[in-house]
């Protein structure tokens, strides 16, 4: 296993675990301890999170070195972008500037991917 596919099953099992643990709050804390509209908030929050775990462990399972620049990025990026969004849902501290931030580096690496996705055949010959 190469250093950035560690890094990438250590972001997703920690990301996994929050997520876990941020649906169970969502399930079983009472209305005030949220914003207005916080609980759903929080759902949607949770449910990104999830969907960037599997495609986080897609790429690192993948095997193909050149999927890091678009592993690393996503994981950065959802971290940013879900961090903020679970904060203000739970009443926690506004730190809710980081989330546009995150989104776009999550959006610019599943825009990479995309690219990554049009020349996998150059990167292949690169490798032979």
């Amino acid at each position: 296993m190469l250093p950035w596919q560690r890094l990438i099953f250590i972001f997703c099992g920690i990301f996994g675990c929050v997520a876990v643990m941020l649906s169970a709050l969502g399930a079983h804390l009472p209305d005030q301890a949220f914003i207005t509209g916080g609980r759903a908030m929080l759902s949607r929050g949770v449910e990104m999170l999830m969907w960037h775990v599997l495609a986080l462990l897609a790429l690192g399972a993948s095997g193909m070195a050149v999927l890091r620049w678009v592993a690393l990025p996503m994981a950065l990026g959802t971290l940013l972008f879900t961090l903020p969004v679970a904060s203000l849902a739970l009443k926690g501290p506004n730190v809710a500037f980081l989330a546009p931030f995150g989104g776009t580096l999550t959006m610019l690496a599943w825009l990479s991917l995309a690219v990554l996705a049009c020349f996998v055949h150059r990167f292949r010959r690169a490798v032979k």
